[in-house]
């Protein structure tokens, strides 16, 4: 990956304050990378579609609320957070996901097989599985686009400047500050998971606009790559439960199922590098 300054890592800034909720940011990257429209309906949320889907990699919800001077309106937008240290890329058991030392975590449709260990796997609910392909799909932060130094699309075309990208130390900074300035506002994805290249900057908890709440440290994860080439199987550590410590994997497949119901640098980890 090139077209961006060498050895630096990015990272995309949204401000759910400055949000007016006019989805161009779906509708870019839907045009970007060519995917299709979901079939959708009216719903609780007024999100269209209601989630995530394998082609709608960024979603806007909304979010209202009566306050003292009146209806206050949020728009908080969903997408995968390009964790520093990706449990999906451990959990992968093919090398089909790589994270590249500038941000973007991507997945290789190639490689995929359609285990879905990264769905397992991920701390924030994002990659989605596609029956009709069998592969899974989620944002690849325009990995292209990024690479040919260019901004993310729906970063791009945000006419109110709630998205922003460039340089992460200086995202962080930038996050760390309007957060100030809202005094006592947030900054999810500086510590979650570890650390992500997404910053998303609000007003209130993030937890109370739906985002989930993620420890700064996750389990140690063990290559699922690695151990397959060591002569492990993958049927046996779905058995045996060797994924993420398996603990972790257990509680997040029983999360899932309730919440259902209801530029490449030098330094990559294992994977490709397709959309």
């Amino acid at each position: 990956m090139s077209g961006q300054s060498v050895g630096v890592q990015y990272a995309i800034l949204f401000d759910v304050t400055r949000c007016t909720g006019c989805r161009a940011c779906q509708i870019a990257c839907k045009s970007w990378w060519d995917l299709p429209a979901d079939e959708t309906s009216f719903n609780p949320g007024w999100a269209n579609p209601p989630d995530l889907t394998p082609y709608t990699w960024v979603l806007v919800k909304y979010f209202e609320e009566m306050t003292g001077s009146g209806l206050q309106l949020r728009f908080p937008q969903v997408r995968c957070m390009h964790c520093d240290d990706p449990a999906c890329v451990h959990a992968c058991p093919v090398g089909a996901i790589t994270k590249y030392s500038e941000g973007p975590v991507v997945i290789d449709e190639d490689k995929c097989i359609g285990c879905k260990y990264c769905i397992d796997a991920c701390p924030f609910d994002v990659p989605r599985y596609d029956a009709a392909t069998d592969k899974v799909y989620k944002c690849n932060m325009c990995v292209d686009r990024v690479s040919a130094g260019m901004e993310p699309a729906c970063v791009e075309t945000c006419p109110s400047d709630a998205l922003q990208f460039g340089p992460r130390n200086d995202m962080l900074e930038k996050a760390n500050a309007r957060a100030s300035a809202m005094g006592g506002g947030y900054v999810y994805g500086e510590k979650e998971a570890g650390g992500t290249s997404v910053f998303i900057v609000t007003d209130r908890p993030p937890e109370e606009y739906g985002y989930p709440s993620v420890a700064p440290q996750l389990p140690e994860l063990i290559d699922v790559e690695d151990y397959t080439k060591l002569g492990g199987s993958v049927v046996g550590l779905a058995v045996v439960g060797f994924l993420a410590g398996l603990s972790f994997v257990a509680s997040r497949r029983e999360k899932l199922a309730k919440g259902k119901g209801g530029g490449g640098g030098e330094e990559e980890k294992k994977g490709g590098d397709g959309k």
